[in-house]
Order: C-alpha cells, then sequence, then structure tokens
C-alpha cells in the first residue's frame, strides 16, 4: 500500500523538497516550538542539509499539503554503507491525530526496507528515527511499528555570565584555525579518528567524509575562526568545529563537533579546546554556547561537559528496528 495512502481525506501527499523552502522551515519552527518552545531551523541549515553529498531532495523528501498549505514533511537519509537510515518528521501541531504520522513513517519503512540491499552481504541493517523526549504521541507511534528506544542524546549549554577560565593546553600541544585557502581532508581524517570509538561510528570512505564537510563550509555560519585545530609533532591530535550561531538562535553559540584522537584524551586537551570556544563566544556577545551529545558516550564526554560548568537543556530519543540480522558494522 502507498504511503499516501494512509493520509486522511483532503491531504495530498507528493515526493521532494519544496521549491521554496521558507514554507519547510516554517513548518519545522512550528514543530519544535510546540516541542521545546524555541527552535533552531533557518533556510540556510535546511538548505546545507539537502545539499549533503548522497542526500537527493527530489527523491529523500515528501511533502503533505491540504488546501495549499504545507503540513507535514519528512526526510530520509542512508548513507555508505547503507547499514543504518535515519528519518525525520514533522506534522504540524494542528494537524496531529489524523495518520499523518503513520503515512510519514510508512515512507520511510519502505525507503529503509528497498534499501536494505545496498547494504554488504551479511551486514545488520536497521533504521532510525528520532524524537524530543516530551512527544509522547511519535513514541507511541514508533513503538506500535516496532521500534524499540535505543539511545538518548542531549543538548547541553552553558551560559556566558563572566569571563570565561581558558585551560591551558597540554605540553607539546599548539593550535591554530583553518585556514581559508586549506581543503578539509585533513580536517575530515582527524573527525574520523576521533570519533572511531564512539556510538554510531561507521567506517566510510575519506572523501566522503571531505565531500560532506566541504558541503557543510558552504552554510552562512561557518567561520574559520571558530575552526579549532589542535597538532603535536605536525599532526593534527584534537578538533573543535563550531559555527556562528545555534540555527535561528543568534545570542547561542554552537560547538558542532568536538573530537580528541584516543592517544591524546585524559590530557586535558578537550576541556583546553572547548574552553577556547567559550572564551571567543563571550568575546563574541554571545550569551550561551550549546552542543549535543550521546547521553551515554563511551567516552565520557558527558562528564567533561559537565565539568566545564554545561547542563542538559533537551533531551531527544532515538528509535531503531533491525530490518536485517548480521555482522554489526556500527560501533554500539
Amino acid at each position: 500500500m502507498s504511503w499516501t495512502n494512509h493520509l486522511p481525506v483532503d491531504y495530498d501527499g507528493s515526493v521532494g523538497a519544496p521549491s521554496d523552502l521558507s514554507e519547510m522551515v516554517t513548518l519545522i519552527e512550528r514543530c519544535q516550538i510546540a516541542e521545546s518552545g524555541s527552535s533552531t531551523v533557518t533556510v540556510d541549515s535546511l538548505t546545507t542539509q539537502l545539499g549533503e553529498p548522497g542526500f537527493e531532495p527530489t527523491t529523500d523528501v515528501i511533502t503533505v499539503e491540504t488546501d495549499g498549505q504545507l503540513v507535514a514533511a519528512s526526510l530520509y537519509t542512508n548513507r555508505d554503507p547503507h547499514v543504518g537510515s535515519w528519518s525525520q518528521g514533522f506534522v504540524d501541531p494542528d494537524h496531529l491525530g489524523r495518520g499523518i504520522g503513520t503515512a510519514l513513517l510508512a515512507w520511510s519503512e519502505g525507503r529503509a526496507s528497498a534499501d536494505v540491499v545496498r547494504a554488504p552481504d551479511g551486514a545488520r541493517v536497521v533504521m532510525s528515527v528520532g524524537v524530543h523526549d516530551e512527544n509522547e504521541r511519535a513514541k507511541r507511534l514508533f513503538s506500535r511499528h516496532g521500534f524499540q528506544p535505543e539511545r538518548y542524546f542531549l543538548e547541553m549549554a552553558i551560559d556566558l555570565d563572566g569571563p570565561v577560565d581558558v585551560v591551558p593546553l597540554p605540553e607539546g600541544v599548539t593550535v591554530r584555525h583553518i585556514g581559508a585557502d586549506e581543503g578539509v581532508k585533513d580536517l575530515a581524517a582527524a573527525v574520523a579518528a576521533a570519533f572511531q570509538d564512539h556510538f554510531g561510528f561507521t567506517e566510510q570512505p575519506l572523501e566522503l567524509r571531505v565531500a560532506r564537510w566541504e558541503q557543510w563550509r558552504t552554510s552562512d555560519l561557518w567561520d574559520d575562526d571558530l575552526v579549532w585545530l589542535a597538532e603535536a609533532d605536525g599532526e593534527i591530535v584534537g578538533v573543535n568545529v563550531c559555527i556562528a550561531s545555534h540555527g535561528a538562535k543568534l545570542d547561542r553559540g554552537y560547538v558542532a563537533s568536538l573530537g580528541v584522537l584516543p592517544a591524546w584524551r585524559g590530557k586535558g586537551l578537550a576541556r583546553a579546546l572547548l574552553t577556547m570556544s567559550f572564551a571567543e563566544y563571550e568575546r563574541r556577545g554571545m550569551a550561551s554556547v550549546a552542543l549535543d551529545v550521546d547521553a551515554d558516550s563511551l567516552t565520557g564526554a558527558t562528564r567533561l561537559y559537565e565539568g566545564v560548568g554545561m547542563h542538559e537543556v533537551e533531551r531527544h530519543l532515538d528509535f531503531e528496528r533491525e530490518l536485517r540480522e548480521g555482522e554489526d558494522l556500527t560501533v554500539r
């Protein structure tokens, strides 16, 4: 049965992102505000997301309209090696309880099931969906469709209400910003090395990671002066990639990717890089800084963030359903 058959009368579903992304931004904004009281989405952030290598806006997005109004949308992502897909669905708060969420999920399930053959032979394949922890309606929907709660992810933040004490770098480490004319290959390789033992990590060709970083570098929020590269003996041993603001929250900075290579952990490098970014945001007049983290981080990241004064502000829950048994190629 087609996913559109789940839609109520007078609702029309179509495949492909709208030409005017501002409509979709307004929809996502309404959904986020209904869940948490605030929103981070912007046209730039959505444009950047839809422009990621491997994502095809004409086939990996669906929308639902009624009376010419966009009331729902879903995005489907399945990166190489295609052992784990990820779907995001949004239904306007005024149109809940009509089966629209079921239709969006049916489309994602169909896409994920069809993509199982793209995964390596013998590999375990799963599909994942995420939800704000306050969204009980979505939780019930996922549970009815056989999804199991898998992992909590936290948004943590710190208020910048005074001078920041920057932690000194470990001996032998220097820090610089990424150069304006410098490529992102070394950055991409360093991030992969730093996150290879984190939950959800899957091996991918370096060129795919490079292409994704190149795409994110086109965002209006990217700022070379907010990218710190820590080096020792000429090699990158830690990174802190931050962006100009937390999307639409223009007075809040955002730490997008903080990582330290395993051999350099436990020496204070992550804390030094993090406090450097806090100091820079404070200099720029930001009121706070946020980041997202695995609540059960295998490297103890939440303890690091609590240790520098950050606290939980939001909680999201990932649900997962196994589509094929096999060898798990993803870090757990």
